[in-house]
């Protein structure tokens, strides 16, 4: 009996780590995607680089989707951007199979919140200073983030714990600051991957 809250806290790290490098790997996946194509939105059918909100990997036009996607591809109409594109950038991205925690993830493209807006757990904007409780971002900056659904508040304090190390004192603080934010009232995580 000793040993089962350890057992559960060695548990939810091993979970935490296992989405924190999934995270570098995405990272790394959209970063060679904007040295391809010169944008973290993904393309349309006709080459054109288009905001997506929803990040659902079944949608074909998502993010998460066209990371996957092989450059032989039927789907690469070769039009505009498309014949600057050298996919796979990513193995795998499946949104009903986050790597450790969650029920499901996405990963949506999108414009970011003015700078200087403070953040919530649920705008797109993020303070990764960790200073102030404002976005960092630039005003009009695409930004490319993971979003996470069915983390628990233990699972949130682990992942924070991995990516946001010594950010925040107060729980507020650490939920609404660094890389990584939290909506306890949807059990919903927000992870920032990168932005231009």
């Amino acid at each position: 009996a000793l040993l089962l809250p350890k057992i559960f806290t060695l548990i939810a790290s091993s979970k935490a780590s296992s989405l924190a490098a999934a995270v570098r790997t995405y990272e790394t996946a959209v970063a060679k995607y904007y040295g391809d194509i010169g944008t973290i939105w993904p393309l349309n059918a006709a080459g054109t680089p288009a905001q997506e909100n929803g990040g659902n990997s079944a949608t074909v036009t998502s993010l998460g989707a066209r990371l996957t996607l092989d450059a032989s591809d039927p789907l690469n109409t070769g039009a505009n951007q498309w014949s600057r594109f050298r996919g796979p950038y990513l193995e795998k991205f499946n949104t009903n199979t986050p790597p450790g925690l969650g029920t499901t993830m996405y990963m949506p493209a999108q414009t970011a919140v003015a700078l200087g807006t403070a953040t919530t757990g649920t705008n797109v904007g993020w303070d990764l200073k960790g200073d102030d409780g404002n976005s960092d971002l630039p005003t009009g900056a695409r930004v490319a983030y993971l979003r996470v659904d069915g983390v628990s508040d233990t699972e949130f304090n682990e992942i924070d714990g991995v990516i946001d190390a010594g950010i925040g004192t107060s729980l507020t603080e650490r939920q609404l600051r660094g890389r990584v934010k939290y909506n306890p009232g949807n059990d919903r995580l927000y992870i920032y991957l990168t932005h231009q």
